[in-house]
């Protein structure tokens, strides 16, 4: 995921929302669930985000889909609520809920005024453990989601994401979308769905973030009720590995309007130490690639992907050509083998910008969990990431990158429309 450089002056604002230098308070419910506090004063509404790690990852060609679909569900009425009666429910207390699926997770947001977030966790906890998947909103539900996948192939973005995951995560689930097909949402079945949910929606495989100004003791007691006393089910854990034959790919999509290269580094995962500084050095080989390569594509960028299997740093362009996409390897892999552009006002600033990130999320605490439910789910406990970066250890890990594994993808569309 990228973290984009801000360049903003946020004194003012950091002192008024991180007044107390907050720390992450992390621990377990009883049954297993993962828990992160963030402390937040100053904000009068509290955010609550549930990652429960299964998505694309679980799936197969006939299953494809299955996660997101299951996603559209969960908000349909529980064993003690219709679906109207959740809707009102969340409304009546101010709630705002929202959910997302993604390669190996998906995530459920809800923020509310801190006076009414004992309301909104019960709901909550009610709707991801206690769905019924109505039989009478299931065939509507599907129809929500091929049309969106029908949508979906209008854009050229579609069949640039196809033409990567089919050649970088070759051979795994990841070389799926997870939207799935027409022809796999349209043979899945509700007990497929059901079977699923049981399987996965356990305790142990979920994750929560609670950011805001609550009272600790009174909020666990109110995540052990609601979440830490629901029975979990042994899930079957599957990892899977990126294997890349050779080092270039080239390959043709005439459905595509535009050529595109991507240089694809196989870096550190969110659970590891490395974590924060793979972030950073993003951030830097950016800022060294772009008076580089903006000759060829004012708008490449460089940015990091993770799931619980791999972190990876991607740098795409879009190129009128082979020959192009060939000189911006060369250009790429001659920046990677140096560490001059790392120094110690480039590491302050990058701290900075991270900071700046963090604070102006939280402002919005349910979009900080947005931000941060990729790398819950990958393991991830650094979620202030700018804490753990110095300079020594940002050029060590630089020092590194040279000799991760890499691979470079050019995507040879029907149409060289490249705009300069």
């Amino acid at each position: 995921m990228k973290r984009f450089f801000v360049f903003f002056i946020f004194y003012i604002t950091s002192i008024i929302l991180f007044a107390g230098n907050p720390g992450i308070k992390v621990f377990s419910l009883h049954n297993g669930v993962k828990v992160l506090l963030l402390k937040v004063k100053e904000n009068p509404v509290i955010a609550c985000t549930v990652v429960v790690k299964t998505g694309l990852k679980y799936e197969n060609k006939k299953t494809n889909g299955i996660s997101h679909l299951l996603e559209h569900l969960m908000f349909n009425g529980t064993e003690k609520r219709t679906q109207d009666e959740l809707y009102r429910d969340f409304d009546t207390i101010s709630c705002y809920n929202n959910a997302s699926t993604s390669d190996h997770y998906t995530a459920y947001y809800i923020v509310s005024p801190e006076e009414n977030f004992k309301e909104a966790l019960e709901i909550l906890s009610d709707m991801l453990f206690h769905s019924t998947i109505p039989d009478d909103k299931f065939e509507k539900e599907k129809g929500i989601v091929v049309e969106e996948i029908r949508k979906d192939r209008v854009s050229p973005v579609f069949y640039e994401e196809m033409a990567f995951r089919r050649v970088v995560f070759a051979g795994t689930p990841y070389a799926m979308k997870v939207i799935g097909t027409e022809k796999s949402v349209n043979s899945l079945k509700r007990k497929d769905v059901i079977e699923y949910y049981k399987r996965y929606y356990s305790p142990e495989n979920m994750v929560i973030l609670v950011a805001g100004d609550y009272e600790e003791k009174e909020l666990t007691r109110w995540l052990e009720h609601y979440f830490g006393s629901v029975k979990p089910v042994k899930i079957e854990k599957k990892s899977f590995n990126l294997k890349w034959g050779k080092s270039f790919y080239e390959i043709k999509e005439r459905r595509l309007p535009y050529s595109v290269f991507y240089y694809v580094i196989k870096g550190v995962r969110a659970d590891s130490d490395g974590f924060p500084y793979q972030e950073a050095y993003s951030i830097l080989l950016e800022n060294r690639l772009r008076p580089l390569l903006m000759g060829f594509d004012p708008s490449f960028s460089v940015s990091t992907d993770y799931t619980d299997d791999y972190g990876l740093i991607k740098i795409r362009l879009k190129v009128k050509s082979r020959d192009e996409a060939l000189k911006s390897k060369k250009i790429i892999q001659k920046q990677i083998t140096k560490i001059d552009f790392i120094t110690s006002q480039s590491v302050k600033a990058v701290k900075t910008s991270l900071k700046a990130e963090s604070i102006f999320a939280l402002e919005r605490p349910h979009f900080f969990g947005m931000i941060e439910s990729p790398f819950l789910a990958a393991g991830c406990n650094k979620i202030l990431i700018y804490r753990e970066i110095n300079f020594n250890s940002l050029i060590a890990f630089a020092k590194k990158v040279k000799n991760f594994e890499s691979i470079s993808v050019f995507v040879e569309g029907g149409k060289n429309e490249m705009v300069r």
